[in-house]
């Protein structure tokens, strides 16, 4: 047993520290629901769209499946109207166990802490014949767990591209040791998450397919030379970069605009490259001006910073890895809207394993620029660069992880769940509990939402809230969160609507309820 736990201590400790993370960050997302930090947007729209899945397998209404209530609108639609994620119709078994929102925020938590495992391995591979590697190995692992955008993005309410996170590094660490149907088999969980997670997953078959194939030799001259081809890798890697454009083309212009009725709802975010989906692309390149005003911004700097930073800016050694989120990366720093450039939000799921795994190709890189420096030399000497750099790499960890993330005795601690739970929570639960049926159509304002979309029709409360039998408002909400605007005026015409009657009032809440004679 002595000998087992010290053969096995990193992994061990590596255990210890991935269960800590699930169970604290458990806690506090399903905390955060219930205090009413989280909103429509978008735990009350994902939880919606799960809940009619798992109802529609449930009753046999195979209508069901993938279907919402659109944000804009009292119509049903798809949820491929929006994005194509149809990863989240394979989750609608899991609310067979619990059909709340709680069942998504613990399985995001779960498969999130799961990816230190891939870190974990991927490290033991890539320093399999070096001293030291399971140390190192650990090392990058308890970055991963500890990365500010990683936390912050499964604090997000949930969004099933988070999920790819892990997907995707241990798509690349099948890939590494040549099981290659695993691989394929967490690379087709990848493109489920999302649309245009196709294009980072094409990147990754073009690099696995060179890496494989040819050898750059540099030395008076740059030279390519083709090694020889091995036909499984190269079927693989060919495999995938078809299956991936395939399915990025057919999202984004088949897809979407067919359940949607129109172009892309985010084509919007790129209208200084054009006005369509295939115009954006092809202004990305005709029009350099634009696309280097995004890049050498102070901004995307800013943002490389946060993200590069607790891996050390190891990253920046591997470029070959790292330029496999590239397309991840230009969709987030191209957008007009700023929070595709901010570390809180789900944004860097697919950028966030192509940092960890290029940190890691770039170590590789310092240990054998440092032992050619200083020669092989005795066993001390290369134990020291080892532990040089694990020192490094924890003390920059440790430092992005104090300015930047949530965790409690940090900059930005987030812990207003456990100090400062919304005084609405009580009555909010006890409407949710009166209103479970579902033959109840129900509006609401956001925060209160993922309380009450688990039902075929939930309406986002609006200017159109007359299709909603029972309408449950948080003034603060309405007077002054960014919507006000738009729901300052409803809930003036609401008051004054003699199809409605208030019959529940106290202090903040408000609950109102159609009237009989008005159905």
């Amino acid at each position: 047993m002595v000998n087992f736990v010290k053969k096995h201590k990193y992994q061990i400790l590596l255990t210890i520290f991935v269960i800590a993370y699930i169970v604290y960050f458990s806690y506090l997302s399903v905390l955060r629901y219930k205090t009413l930090y989280a909103s429509y947007y978008d735990l009350g729209i994902m939880h919606q769209t799960v809940y009619n899945t798992y109802k529609g397998i449930q009753n046999r209404d195979f209508s069901r499946v993938l279907e919402m209530t659109d944000v804009d609108s009292p119509d049903q639609i798809k949820r491929m109207a929006i994005h194509n994620d149809p990863l989240l119709a394979l989750l609608a078994p899991f609310y067979f166990i619990y059909d709340g929102p709680e069942t998504l925020l613990i399985i995001q938590t779960i498969i999130l802490a799961l990816g230190a495992i891939a870190v974990f391995k991927i490290s033991q591979k890539v320093f399999e014949k070096e001293n030291y590697s399971s140390l190192l190995s650990f090392i990058f692992a308890l970055s991963y767990l500890l990365y500010s955008p990683l936390q912050k993005s499964n604090l997000f309410d949930f969004h099933a591209v988070t999920l790819a996170t892990t997907f995707l590094l241990f798509m690349f660490y099948f890939w590494l040791v040549k099981r290659y149907w695993i691989s394929f088999v967490f690379f087709g969980l990848s493109i489920l998450s999302k649309e245009q997670v196709g294009l980072t997953t094409a990147m990754f078959g073009i690099y696995s397919f060179l890496i494989t194939n040819y050898q750059l030799l540099i030395s008076k001259r740059i030279r390519i030379i083709k090694l020889k081809s091995d036909k499984k890798i190269t079927f693989f890697s060919l495999l995938i970069i078809g299956v991936s454009l395939i399915w990025f083309v057919t999202s984004v212009f088949f897809i979407i605009p067919y359940f949607r009725g129109s172009e892309h709802f985010a084509v919007a975010r790129y209208s200084d490259f054009g006005n369509s989906s295939g115009s954006i692309i092809l202004g990305i390149f005709t029009q350099p001006l634009s696309t280097l005003g995004y890049i050498f911004h102070a901004r995307t700097f800013h943002y490389f910073i946060q993200i590069l930073g607790s891996a050390g800016f190891l990253s920046l050694l591997a470029p070959l890895q790292f330029f496999i989120a590239l397309p991840e990366l230009a969709i987030n720093i191209l957008s007009k809207d700023n929070n595709m450039r901010n570390i809180y939000y789900h944004y860097t799921a697919v950028i966030t394993p192509f940092v960890f795994i290029s940190a890691i190709y770039g170590a590789k890189k310092v240990i054998g620029y440092w032992l050619l420096v200083i020669g092989k030399g005795p066993k001390q000497a290369n134990k020291k660069v080892y532990f040089l750099l694990c020192g490094y790499l924890l003390i920059l960890t440790a430092a992005f992880a104090y300015w930047y993330g949530p965790l409690p005795f940090t900059k930005g601690q987030n812990i207003h769940p456990f100090k400062y739970p919304q005084i609405e929570t009580k009555d909010t639960e006890l409407w949710a509990r009166t209103l479970r049926s579902e033959k109840f159509k129900i509006s609401t304002v956001g925060h209160l939402a993922p309380f009450f979309s688990g039902r075929r029709y939930f309406y986002n409360f609006s200017a159109e809230y007359q299709t909603a039998d029972y309408i449950i408002l948080r003034l603060n909400e309405v007077y002054t969160y960014p919507e006000k605007d738009e729901l300052i005026p409803a809930y003036e015409k609401l008051k004054q609507d003699p199809r409605y009657e208030l019959i529940y009032g106290k202090k903040n809440f408000e609950v109102y309820k159609r009237k009989l004679d008005t159905l």
